[in-house]
């Protein structure tokens, strides 16, 4: 089995594994098909009618009808005319991307014949096909700012020589780690490490819920990934042989500033945390301050951090507080794997409930004894949490879907001054709400004592 390198190129090393394999190049069908979240969403129509402004796709919403209304006596003055409420918001569309890169000496050993040639490529290219999305389902469920785990103890001392461990043995665990990510370090107090950043893992273990990091290439004078690091600052820290403390963060690379605050500009899409949100993790929320305008704020149903066990009143109480706050009805309940066991355990005495079945690439099941409200299951769910809303609150605003990047996205580009070629894969896209009060979010929820992650 090949190391894992320090980036940059595939050599013939790395694709040695794959030459003379036949493999399928259908990235567009396989994105149309493929089980994620994302794609549980429709598009919103105003994505098909105008070009986004400067700011994004704008839209407006009432915050309150003009309540110009009351009963009088025969005589007495009307009820006083008042004036609509409402503010206008924008959808920004982000930038998701996936690279590669392959050296000419490995096209060319490709080239023994047409199908080694033509495969040895396109399975570079599916490998960062599946990391996309893969990541684009992860997004899906955060605020937008690339938070991955936290650190339920101190890690082991960065080393120059082997390995470190990190343990995340807490409810949100290891689920949304990856063999091969990039990531930083912040502290609990919301800073980057300096000590600790752009740091790759090496393997990832669910049921200790550790993750094993490569040796500290920095602080041993080798290759660093610090080189191209978006943070332009962190490109020149100094990585210490320190340890990481318990409570900080693992961020996805480069996901967020280096002094980060709940106002700054998210770089990912904006997932289902950021939109069950009051203002807590995000302070804007599409270009709408939430304490200058509190009325765009999702239902929060939480119990002060202390968690409960789930209970079918609980999830009924959600679903009611929707059309209390809003003319929606919930349709669609989002939960993951833990709260699936909760929630089975409570329907374990009653044979009446619907089986599941699979819409979508998603396993569903229908709450309630008239099936109305679909509830969808996914392992990337947030932990301690289920969501609530009618499936047609929330679009994707997607201006380009997942495809090439570049001025002539059939062709791989030869790198300036080296025989090695890349090609990237984007999209722009972004998840958006305009009626937030039709959402809601039950959190505060007691995972299993035997989680998977």
């Amino acid at each position: 089995m090949a190391s894992q390198t320090s980036g940059g190129a595939n050599t013939t090393t790395e694709i040695a594994y794959q030459l003379k394999q036949v493999y399928g190049d259908m990235i567009t069908d396989l994105f149309a098909n493929h089980t994620m979240t994302y794609n549980q969403f429709i598009k919103s129509n105003r994505v098909a009618s105008i070009r986004p402004a400067g700011a994004g796709y704008y839209f407006s919403t009432r915050q309150a009808d003009i309540e110009s209304v009351g009963g009088r006596g025969e005589g007495q003055y009307l009820p006083e005319p008042l004036k609509t409420e409402g503010v206008q918001g924008h959808v920004t569309p982000k930038a998701i991307y996936a690279s590669l890169r392959m050296s000419g000496l490995a096209l060319e050993i490709g080239k023994g014949n047409t199908a080694a040639f033509v495969d040895s490529q396109a399975d570079a290219t599916m490998s960062a096909y599946r990391a996309l999305t893969v990541d684009l389902n992860r997004q899906c469920w955060g605020d937008g700012y690339g938070k991955l785990a936290t650190l339920s103890k101190a890690s082991d001392a960065l080393d120059t020589n082997s390995s470190w461990t990190v343990t995340c043995s807490n409810d949100v665990g290891v689920r949304y780690l990856r063999k091969g990510m990039i990531v930083d370090f912040y502290t609990s107090s919301g800073s980057i490490d300096q000590s600790a950043c752009a740091q790759r893992i090496k393997s990832v273990n669910p049921t200790n819920k550790t993750i094993e990091m490569e040796y500290c290439k920095a602080a041993a004078g080798g290759s660093s990934y610090q080189a191209y690091h978006p943070i332009t600052a962190a490109r020149t820290y100094t990585i210490a042989t320190d340890t990481v403390a318990s409570g900080s963060q693992i961020v996805r690379y480069g996901a967020r500033d280096a002094s980060f605050t709940t106002a700054d500009t998210s770089y990912e899409v904006t997932g289902m945390d950021g939109l069950f949100d009051d203002g807590s993790l995000i302070a804007a929320f599409e270009g709408i301050t939430i304490t200058a305008d509190p009325e765009f704020k999702a239902n929060i149903m939480s119990n002060s951090t202390v968690n409960r066990e789930l209970s079918i009143d609980l999830m009924l109480a959600a679903m009611d507080l929707v059309p209390a706050r809003s003319s929606a009805t919930v349709d669609t309940i989002w939960m993951g794997l833990g709260q699936r066991r909760k929630y089975f355990g409570l329907l374990a005495p009653d044979v009446r409930y619907a089986p599941g079945q699979f819409v979508g690439g998603y396993e569903r099941l229908a709450f309630a004894q008239n099936g109305q409200i679909n509830i969808i299951f996914d392992p990337m769910c947030q932990a301690n949490k289920m969501y609530f809303a009618p499936i047609n609150a929330i679009k994707k605003y997607e201006l380009t879907p997942i495809g090439w990047g570049g001025f002539d996205p059939n062709k791989m580009h030869w790198r300036q001054d080296y025989d090695e070629a890349s090609m990237f894969l984007r999209t722009y896209t972004q998840l958006g709400v305009e009626n937030r009060r039709a959402l809601c979010v039950l959190t505060d929820l007691v995972e299993p004592g035997t989680a998977p992650f």
